[in-house]
């Protein structure tokens, strides 16, 4: 499937929500890309992971992520690549161990990509460095499945995508 028939699929399985919203980072938007619409379909996820695993470096030893949209893709991009997977918690669990990482805990010695549905301000991705200082890995870069937002806080990072929120609207 080509990425413009990939974008038309992902567009009819209704995505794009028009009208008011709240964004993870707090901000408000006038519209939503819901990316999890698709994760219900296998042939899309496919798609979706085949995309995302092109994108992810060679020298990954592991890939970290956050959160409902980007907890599908990051294990099924791990699962295709053979490389291990941290699942980061948006908020320490309050019962038992009360950890804030599951799965892998990446060393010093581990190379990280970040995994992530969409990019619009970056909260995620800085939450997922934050919560990994401790580990001391070398967060190499971030793959997204769509870029619509930057960030001045994480200009220094690479942060690649399968589309930019322009493609949506180009369709």
């Amino acid at each position: 499937m080509t990425k413009k028939q990939l974008v038309r699929k992902l567009l009819d399985c209704g995505i794009i929500h028009k009208g008011k919203v709240v964004l993870r980072s707090g901000k408000k938007a006038d519209f939503y890309i819901d990316l999890k619409k698709a994760y219900g379909q296998p042939e899309l996820l496919a798609a979706l992971v085949a995309e995302m695993s092109k994108l992810i470096s060679k020298k990954a030893t592991c890939i970290a992520t956050i959160g409902q949209g980007g907890i599908p893709l990051a294990t099924l991009v791990s699962q295709k690549l053979n490389l291990k997977l941290v699942l980061v918690r948006d908020k320490p669990r309050r019962h038992g161990t009360k950890k804030t990482v599951d799965g892998y805990i990446p060393s010093q010695k581990d190379k990280v990509v970040i995994v992530d549905d969409v990019f619009t301000t970056g909260s995620s991705v800085r939450d997922i460095i934050k919560r990994l200082k401790l580990t001391k890995c070398k967060i190499i870069s971030a793959v997204v499945a769509v870029r619509r937002g930057e960030s001045k806080n994480l200009k220094k990072m690479k942060i690649t995508s399968i589309f930019s929120q322009e493609d949506f609207y180009k369709s």
